[in-house]
């Protein structure tokens, strides 16, 4: 596989002391168009693709590799959601990991690492995939501890790893939990959304994010939202 080619990656740039400049910044470029909005995400017009590294089918995940170690992690949990509601669940009961949760109501998650259209360094994959059994919502996903990442930083997330797939094929969105689901405290992405700027609340509508978020409805038991 040949080397991944360096690029500058608006994402990567962002800090909570730069996010209302950075947040006004993405709008602007939403206004002038997708070739500045691309752009500005990749900090060039010519990005390698991933298909020509690689092949991938929606679904085409089939058992879980475990990830290793105990330490609670965004891949780790994203995965342990996955598997829980698929139909592969059974691999779920060799794993001695506790944060697997049952997705309840009218989402569901049904994919999860899918890899960005384009491809480059600092490129990730969309999180997971969620749906209503209509739309596919490509889902950046903050784990409910350990994570202060920014509202905009998940954004900027989803649009990067999106950017270039046809229209229809994904919906853009962002997911967060409500609440620790150890200690009970309001986590930062939900305390953010509850106090967020101007700017934050006109990229969401501008850039065209649906905002879901992970309600604790039992034990290991959630309902996704959408906000």
């Amino acid at each position: 596989m040949a080397t991944k080619k360096n690029i500058s990656l608006f994402k990567d740039r962002i800090t909570k002391s730069s996010r209302k400049e950075m947040a006004r910044e993405l709008i602007t470029a939403i206004d002038t168009g997708s070739n500045a909005v691309h752009k500005l995400l990749f900090g060039s017009t010519d990005i390698d693709e991933y298909s020509n590294h690689g092949n991938y089918k929606k679904g085409m995940h089939d058992y879980c590799s475990k990830l290793s170690g105990d330490s609670f992690t965004e891949k780790r949990l994203c995965r342990c959601m996955y598997y829980k509601n698929s139909n592969h669940g059974t691999e779920c009961e060799a794993c001695g990991y506790r944060d697997r949760f049952k997705v309840i109501g009218d989402y569901q998650i049904i994919d999860y690492e899918v890899p960005a259209f384009y491809y480059g360094d600092g490129i990730g994959e969309i999180d997971l995939v969620i749906s209503d059994g209509a739309d596919y919502y490509a889902t950046e996903v903050k784990p409910y501890k350990n994570n202060k990442e920014t509202l905009l930083r998940m954004i900027a997330e989803i649009m990067t790893y999106t950017d270039g797939y046809k229209e229809g094929v994904y919906k853009k969105a962002i997911a967060f939990f409500e609440k620790n689901c150890d200690d009970g405290s309001v986590t930062s992405q939900q305390r953010e959304y509850d106090e967020k700027e101007l700017e934050t609340s006109e990229l969401i509508k501008k850039a065209d994010i649906t905002v879901f978020r992970f309600e604790i409805t039992g034990e290991n038991e959630f309902r996704i939202c959408r906000l």
